[in-house]
This record gives C-alpha cells, structure tokens and sequence, in this order.
C-alpha cells in the first residue's frame, strides 16, 4: 500500500478558550492564506503518489489542503458505477473545505503531488480572526466552480465542453495564443470531467488539431493556435 511522507508535520497548541492545533511553521503567519511553492513553504508539507487516495467521501474532514506541486481530483462513484470527477485542483488551490464535519467527495492524486495540509480548527480560527475576507474568497470561487460545473454539464454539447475546458486551464495558467498549456490531468479524466466518454473527447480534441485550432506537442501539453474561434466554440456559436 501507498504511504503518504510528511515533509515536516510538527504541532503545538494556541493559546484560548479553544485550543487549536498549528504547525510550529506557522507561528508568524498562516500559511494556508499565503501563496507558496514547495520551496518557500515552511508549513506541514505532504507527499502523495499517483492514484493515492488522499480522503474518501465520508471521512471525518480533519484537515484542509493546498496544492503546492502536481494535480488532485475530487470524484464521486455514480448510482450506476460510473465516476464523475467534479474538480480538479492545481498549484494555488485550496480544497477539503467542507460546511459539515465529513467530506463530501473522494480526492486523489492525479500524479505526484505535494500538498500543504492544516488542521481545520486552526483554519476555523484563522479564519475568525485574521483571515475572514480570504476564506469567503476561497469559499465563493469554490461555489462559482461548482455552478459553472454544472452548466456545463447541463447546457454544453462535447465541443462547446472540451473547448470551454481548454480555455479555463489556458486563462488560469495565464496563457495566450500560441503558448503552450499544461495538461495537469489525463483524457481519461478530462472526459469524466466533462461528463463525455473518451472516444468523444479524443474525437472532439482531434477536430480541433484537423481545424487548426490547437495543436499538441505532447500528451502533456496543448497550444491553442486560434483563441477568439475557440471562444466562439466554448459560447455555442460556431458548429
């Protein structure tokens, strides 16, 4: 069995009515609220390998999360045995921020990731004392996420879904036309993702490189070539 490796996981305890956990690390600021790369990172760092499980749908929500390297997916398992991935989460995000006590998805490594883990309590106290703005903003993007998911599952056709995609990792990388976009997952996931099957979305991705529209170096990485057609795709206004 996979083991997660903690890069550095020391505790101590606040101060208060309340006792709350907090990493040594974090004695002159809450990292979670910060931006962090693995280097500049002085928190409880974790190591996950790809496919690892990092909590399942139901377990009790002890920690929250950061992604500092790699990729992380949020999944369901549908009544009919099919999986729905309903986020995924890259370098900059936060994630595990439930209003219950348990998780209300699974989340798994896409590949290998390191993650910042914090206790909850101490993000609930953070969060009432220092850091209110920053945890609605976190929360509101979340539920924008969430809304915008489910549009596009109930409203888009597969290429208005792969194109509207494309341009979502593009813009949040800060790409332009003709720079190359980091694929942090697989097709396979891509289709759960999008709520296709992956004969539809390689099918769909190969329209878009026989049209010129993107071309792909590797299966790592995509270039969109012509950004305001894909726009109209993504908006259903082009077949």
């Amino acid at each position: 069995m996979l083991q997660s490796r903690s890069i550095a996981s020391p505790t101590n305890r606040m101060a208060g009515s309340h006792p709350v956990e907090m990493p040594f690390a974090c004695a002159n600021g809450c990292r979670f609220f910060e931006q962090c790369t693995a280097k500049a990172a002085h928190g409880p760092l974790i190591k996950y390998s790809r496919h690892q499980p990092i909590y399942s749908e139901g377990d009790a929500a002890h920690h929250c999360y950061k992604v500092i390297e790699g990729a992380v997916r949020a999944t369901r398992i549908l009544s009919d045995g099919h999986r729905q991935i309903l986020d995924i989460f890259v370098p900059g995000d936060t994630f595990g921020l439930e209003i219950t006590r348990t998780y209300a998805a699974t989340a798994e490594a896409v590949g290998d990731v390191v993650l910042l883990r914090c206790p909850r309590s101490c993000i609930e106290k953070q969060s009432e004392v220092d850091h209110a703005r920053e945890m609605v903003a976190m929360l509101s993007r979340s539920l924008c996420a969430a809304q915008e998911h489910v549009a596009m599952l109930g409203h888009q056709g597969a290429k208005e879904r792969v194109a509207s995609f494309l341009l979502k990792l593009a813009r949040g990388q800060g790409r332009r036309a003709g720079e190359s976009v980091e694929l942090p997952i697989g097709r396979q996931d891509i289709a759960d993702y999008l709520g296709l099957t992956i004969e539809t979305t390689c099918r769909t991705l190969s329209d878009f490189k026989a049209c010129h529209i993107i071309t792909a170096p590797n299966r790592h990485q995509i270039v969109i070539r012509n950004m305001e057609r894909m726009e109209l795709i993504a908006d259903g206004c082009e077949d």
